[in-house]
Order: C-alpha cells, then sequence, then structure tokens
C-alpha cells in the first residue's frame, strides 16, 4: 500500500477527496496570521504553549490542584503581576484553573459533584450580603465586596472540596500549602539573617511600611527601629496569620505520616514556618500561637515533656538571638491601661486600634439588623471613631476585628451565618476526629489539625480584620474536603493507594 493510502485511507474504502478541507486549511492559516501579525509570534508561541499547558493540566487533575494550591499560598500569582509584569488576570483569576479538575470529575470520570451543607450556607451568606449591600448608601462599594467573596469565597471553596476526593490527595494537598510555607519562611529567615532587608527576593520577600520600637537606643540617642518582614504577602499581619495556621498541619503530618523521612521533614518545617511568624513582630499571631499551643496539647495528644522542652528551647532562643522581639511582646501587658482610661501610656497602634474597633461596635449598635453594607464600615469609622476620644482618625479605616467588622457591615443575620459556616465545619472537624481517634489515630490527627488550624485563624481574627479573604476561605475548603473524604463510609475500605 503506497504512503497516500496508508494516511488517508481507512479499511475497506476508497480514498475520497474532501473539497472543504483545502478552504478550512486557509481559514486556519489566516487566523493564525491575523494573530501573529497583530500580536507578533511570540504571542502566538505564548498562546500555543497555553493551550498545550491547558490539555496537559486537564489530563493532570492531582497534578494541577497542588501545583494550583502551591501558588495561591505563596502568593506567587500576585507577586508575578506586581514584580513581573504579568497580565492583572493572571493574579484574579489564577484560582479559577481549578475548574480542569472538576471538569475532568464530571466529564471524564463521570462523578456528581460535592455539595456540602457548609456550601449552602456560603450561599445563604451570599444573599445576606446582597440584601445588606442593596439597603446600603453605596450599593457599588458594596457590589465589590460581594463579587469579591463570590470568588474568592464560594467559587474557591466549591472548587477545591471538589478537586480532593481522597485519602491520598488530601495529604498531598496538606503538603502543598505547608511547601509554600516553607518557601516563604526560608526566604524570610534568610533575608533576616543576612540583613537583606533591601533586597525583596523577586517579591518574595517584601518589608512592611512600619519599623516598631525596639526600646534600645542609637548611637545618637534615638531609638533604634525594627523591620517588621512581610513575605510575599505584603503585609507583616496577614502573613503572620496565613503562616500560623501551617504550625498545626506541620505538627500533624509529623504525628501521622507513615514515612520517617515525611515525619522528620514536617517537624523541621515547623522551622522556617515559626520563623516567618515571629519575624513579622506581631503580637496577635504571638497571642495566637500560645491559644494554638494549648489546644494542640490537648487534641493532639502531644506529651508534656516534650512540649516543654521545645517551648523552652524556643524560648530561649528568641531572648538570645531577638531580644526585640521580647520587648515587642511586653508591650502587651500596657494594653490594661485602656480599661482604666490612662490612653498616653499605650502605644498609638493600640489606641488606634482600640478606637477602630470600638467604633465598629458602635455602628453595629446603630445598625443592628443588616449593618451598613458589605465593606462600608471603614466609611463611617472617623465619624464615630472621634467621638470616643482614644485617638484621633483622619481617616477611612477598618476595624482591626473580624467579628466587629462583620457585625458592623452585614448586621446580626450576616454574622450569625458568617460564624455558622466555620462552627459546623469544626463541629463535623470534631466528629472525625472522635469517630477514628480509637480506631485510626492517623486519620484523627488530620482532622485535629485541621481544627486548630481554624483556632489559629479565628484567635488571630481577634486583632485584624477579614483581609486577604482567599487564604480565610481556601483553609476552610481543605478543612471540608477533609471532613468529606475522611467521613466513616468513605474510609472504611480505603483504596491501596491512600
Amino acid at each position: 500500500m503506497s504512503l497516500q493510502s496508508k494516511l488517508f485511507v481507512a479499511p475497506g474504502k476508497a480514498f475520497a477527496f474532501n473539497p472543504a478541507t483545502p478552504a478550512l486549511i486557509a481559514v486556519f492559516a489566516g487566523i493564525v496570521g491575523v494573530f501573529v501579525y497583530q500580536y507578533g509570534l511570540l504571542a502566538m508561541l505564548g498562546a500555543v504553549l497555553f493551550l498545550f499547558l491547558l490539555a496537559w493540566m486537564f489530563g493532570r487533575p492531582e497534578a494541577t490542584t497542588l501545583i494550583i494550591l502551591f501558588v495561591i499560598y505563596s502568593n506567587l500569582a500576585v507577586v508575578a503581576v506586581h514584580y513581573h509584569g504579568a497580565p492583572e488576570i493572571v493574579s484574579v483569576g489564577f484560582f479559577l484553573l481549578l475548574g480542569l479538575p472538576l471538569v475532568h470529575r464530571l466529564v471524564v470520570q463521570r462523578k456528581k459533584a460535592v455539595f456540602n451543607p457548609v456550601f449552602f450556607l456560603m450561599l445563604g451568606y451570599l444573599v445576606i450580603m446582597l440584601a445588606a449591600g442593596i439597603f446600603s448608601q453605596d450599593a457599588g462599594r458594596s457590589l465589590v465586596r460581594v463579587i469579591g467573596y463570590l470568588c474568592e469565597g464560594v467559587i474557591l471553596y466549591f472548587l477545591i472540596v471538589n478537586a480532593i476526593q481522597t485519602q491520598a490527595m488530601l495529604r498531598k494537598a496538606i503538603w502543598a500549602v505547608l511547601a509554600a510555607g516553607i518557601l516563604m519562611g526560608s526566604i524570610t529567615l534568610y533575608q533576616s539573617l543576612t540583613d537583606s532587608y533591601d533586597r525583596s527576593f523577586g517579591g518574595l520577600a517584601q518589608l512592611s511600611n512600619t519599623v516598631i520600637n525596639t526600646g534600645e537606643g542609637g548611637g545618637g540617642g534615638e531609638e533604634e527601629g525594627q523591620f517588621r518582614l512581610a513575605g510575599p504577602i505584603g503585609e507583616q499581619n496577614r502573613y503572620a496569620q496565613i503562616m500560623l495556621v501551617l504550625l498545626s498541619l506541620a505538627v500533624s503530618c509529623a504525628l501521622n505520616e507513615r514515612r520517617r523521612a515525611l515525619r522528620i521533614l514536617a517537624l523541621l518545617s515547623c522551622i522556617p514556618i515559626l520563623a516567618g511568624v515571629l519575624l513579622t513582630f506581631s503580637r496577635g499571631a504571638f497571642l495566637s500561637v500560645l491559644l494554638m499551643l494549648a489546644f494542640m496539647i490537648y487534641l493532639q495528644r502531644l506529651k508534656l515533656r516534650y512540649v516543654f522542652l521545645a517551648l523552652f528551647s524556643a524560648v530561649s532562643f528568641v531572648f538570645v538571638a531577638m531580644p526585640e522581639y521580647v520587648y515587642r511582646i511586653a508591650t502587651v501587658s500596657r494594653m490594661s491601661s485602656l480599661a482604666s482610661g490612662q490612653f498616653r501610656t499605650v502605644d498609638s497602634s493600640v489606641r488606634g486600634r482600640a478606637t477602630e474597633n470600638l467604633a465598629a461596635l458602635n455602628i453595629f449598635l446603630d445598625h443592628p439588623l443588616l449593618g451598613v453594607g458589605p465593606g462600608q464600615t471603614s466609611q463611617y469609622m472617623e465619624e464615630y471613631g472621634n467621638k470616643l476620644g482614644i485617638k484621633r482618625l483622619e481617616s477611612t479605616r477598618r476595624a482591626h476585628n473580624m467579628y466587629l467588622e462583620e457585625s458592623a457591615d452585614n448586621g446580626i443575620f450576616g454574622f450569625i451565618c458568617f460564624m455558622a459556616i466555620v462552627l459546623v465545619t469544626m463541629r463535623q472537624l470534631a466528629a472525625v476526629r472522635r469517630y477514628w481517634l480509637p480506631r485510626r489515630p492517623d486519620l484523627a490527627s488530620i482532622a485535629a489539625g485541621f481544627l486548630l488550624a481554624i483556632i489559629g485563624y479565628l484567635t488571630s481574627g481577634l486583632f485584624l480584620h477579614l483581609s486577604y479573604q482567599r487564604y480565610y476561605w481556601l483553609l476552610l475548603a481543605l478543612a471540608g474536603a477533609a471532613v468529606h473524604v475522611l467521613q466513616p463510609e468513605k474510609s472504611a475500605k480505603p483504596k491501596p493507594s491512600e
């Protein structure tokens, strides 16, 4: 048989030339030519490469999910836009690539999508936000916040819960976010040890805009300052917040991984992760770590002698290597002066936060049902805050408390639904942990790890508003996936790969 026959003749059929084929080739070539003429050859090659990348990601849903989790948690997409000239769509819509594993699940695997009770609570919260925005003074401003929640909350949650369907995948997902924490913390630690404060390492080691007082005097009699490191996030308190929740996941892996090398790696990962928390000099994160440690002793059944040994070693190291951190934490004791009205003895940042939080409380009391509208508490902050006489506010400010701002934004209905989302998740995790504790302690440890991570985030929320919300909803999505795959009926007969 000739080469032409091999290429064009089907078995048992004669070759028939299709006159439409040259026309289709010509149209395709014309489209390519116009694209190249308009955008250039490199853009054309980039588009082709992107299509091949999409095809690769569609065919490998697990790898795609892990890569996207790593990029989201390490904030690499945002860094690529702000530091390396990537298009804005990269930071805004990168997480939507998680839709590829969802399509693969629905079309190729022919499985149903997962809709859990928390997802429906999130939809209810979305409706309340819309209602609060409609009745607010500036519906346009509220719409921006609602769209942000829809994308970084509802959609992200749904995609992650549907992308993680096995115990093996859940473990890999935990390691993906831990790997992001190791990367961020290691660069932050290196930046501090080498005093490389003039370098951002491609946006992965940013500095805060504020420099804190260390209590030590400089050569000219002035007080020395200390840089607050902010990692790839660019805001020190949020960086501390997303790092501290990784501590419990690292401990969980150190306790339940089957391979000894992974257990050691998980334990060692605590060093850069904790360094990332400490070098932000966040007082709220410090208090959150202490509370997490107390719950960790109870939930993870840690031996007290090992905990006290690790704690003693850490405290000793901080006293010797970071005396400025000790001074920073010592200022927490001065907060009691606020209750007695001695405002001048408290530093300016604490007085500012007290003003903002009390103002948010008063805003809620004046608008108890639906609040002032999503994202609009800051517009009322100056008016309400300056009536208190603690510190004068000169511009719009957000409340430094996730719960007070939520109440002021969306009223009592929004607050109840917002809290129901996280409390139902925690209740489900606690139930999973209780079931597996006498049967599979390793699975119980995973549930406990997510419980502790959520407790850490909620504690830090006492000192921070809900900014960079994708991290909060990503954490709840991973916890929701853990509840789904660790259900007794799904885990009774685990596959060999799990």
